[in-house]
């Protein structure tokens, strides 16, 4: 009786050992993460191959010129106009945010204030990551045929064979972006003059319907919209509104030419085009953000724009957002390498640098105004658009209805054995 005791009592103290040095081992992990700085960024996807890449070196960046401090990055990819929302909804409590463009940044600032009135983020305290212009993706053979340099010759060749793509302007930056300059281009403005009685001007929504109507697709993804150019050919989509940097990634893969004997180009538009500069706005008034984390925050971004950080953004197609880069022998050689004329691409271009509008409110009405302009006989497929009657929407078609054919002879063949 006396042994069973005290092997009770030897299990007992056993079991309260395991439980201090679980505890101890507890305070020491929650101790180290107590310590680490950790920084929440929501980015969107286009800059995600660049981000995935140069990442991982951070911490050490990090640690080698703060000693004793650790940090920890957290990283979430939306797009850009859900990303926003997803702010503002309180369901994403980012440190920093980084739209596609900067034209979101007034338009979240105007949404911010009207809904909390007060200010998040300190206009000083946004950068320019990278940058890509928004250009006419085409196909060589097309640009030969028709001089299709502009615009102007998109709404002249509306009536045509032209068969046009841009994405959607609710759900896409490039889309945004691609409906803010043709109503800057039919108002005869800059997109930074364009006011919300342009956007409810006739004769400027008359310009946008003629154009908009020669459109076969509205995508929800920029990427997608190159590759469908790509494999429709150019019978099928002749000319769409793309980042710059999605003509390179195209013409590295040869698939265009493989497939088609001809090339995407990307045109610049002689009158002018905004750019998806891609920036990162640090919430530095933000509840939910500490000031180690402003700290930490702005060491990342530093980071990102060191020479080391941008030159590896460049195989990427993009161009650097740091602007004392620009005459860097390094980095001008790299450009070469990249921007050139056997990848669809110019290095320098002459064309005007748009500004977007600091307006908030005609920012948040120009997707209403696509809905108003936008091709009629579309409609929603797979969350896509497709042209009603159109030759690829039926072609698309075809194999899923072979595969249901083939499935219910299979049935019915089980059913009869």
């Amino acid at each position: 009786m006396k042994r069973k005791t005290i092997v009770q009592l030897l299990s007992l103290l056993l079991l309260v050992a395991m439980i201090v040095a679980l505890d101890v081992v507890r305070q020491g992990r929650f101790q180290s993460e107590k310590n680490e700085i950790v920084v929440r960024f929501l980015y969107t996807s286009e800059k995600k191959g660049w981000i995935d890449a140069v990442a991982p070196e951070f911490p050490e960046w990090f640690e080698n010129r703060n000693p004793g401090m650790k940090v920890r990055l957290v990283f979430e990819v939306q797009g850009t106009r859900s990303s926003m929302i997803s702010i503002l909804s309180g369901e994403s409590k980012p440190v920093l945010w980084s739209p596609a463009s900067s034209v979101f940044v007034p338009l979240f600032e105007w949404a911010w204030e009207n809904k909390f009135h007060n200010i998040i983020f300190n206009e000083s305290e946004v950068y320019s990551l990278v940058a890509s212009p928004i250009i006419f993706g085409t196909w060589k053979s097309f640009i030969e045929k028709h001089n299709f340099t502009s615009w102007a010759d998109l709404y002249r060749l509306a009536d045509e064979e032209m068969r046009f793509a841009h994405t959607s302007a609710q759900e896409s930056n490039s889309g945004f972006m691609s409906v803010l300059l043709e109503a800057s281009i039919a108002a005869n403005k800059t997109p930074s003059e364009i006011t919300l009685e342009d956007l409810q001007d006739p004769k400027v929504q008359e310009w946008m319907k003629h154009v908009e109507s020669s459109a076969v697709f509205y995508g929800t993804s920029t990427g997608f919209l190159a590759k469908q150019a790509v494999q429709m050919g150019p019978a099928g989509l002749n000319v769409i509104v793309v980042y710059e940097n999605l003509i390179i990634e195209t013409a590295k893969t040869g698939e265009a030419e493989a497939k088609w004997n001809d090339t995407l180009l990307a045109v610049y538009p002689k009158e002018g085009t905004l750019w998806s500069d891609h920036p990162v706005v640090l919430f530095s008034n933000a509840s939910w953000v500490s000031e180690k984390e402003v700290y930490a925050a702005k060491e990342f971004v530093n980071f990102l724009l060191s020479r080391k950080i941008q030159l590896q953004a460049i195989p990427f197609g993009f161009r650097p957002g740091n602007e004392t880069l620009k005459n860097d022998p390094e980095v001008l050689n790299e450009l070469k390498e990249v921007f050139k004329p056997e990848l669809g691409v110019q290095l320098n271009l002459t064309i005007p640098k748009f500004t977007p509008p600091t307006d908030g409110e005609v920012l948040d009405r120009l997707p209403d105004l696509w809905l108003k302009t936008r091709a009629t006989s579309l409609e929603a497929e797979q969350n896509e658009y497709y042209q009603v009657g159109s030759r690829s929407a039926y072609l698309s078609a075809i194999p899923a209805f072979v595969l249901l054919v083939l499935l219910i002879k299979k049935r019915r063949r089980i059913n009869n054995a």
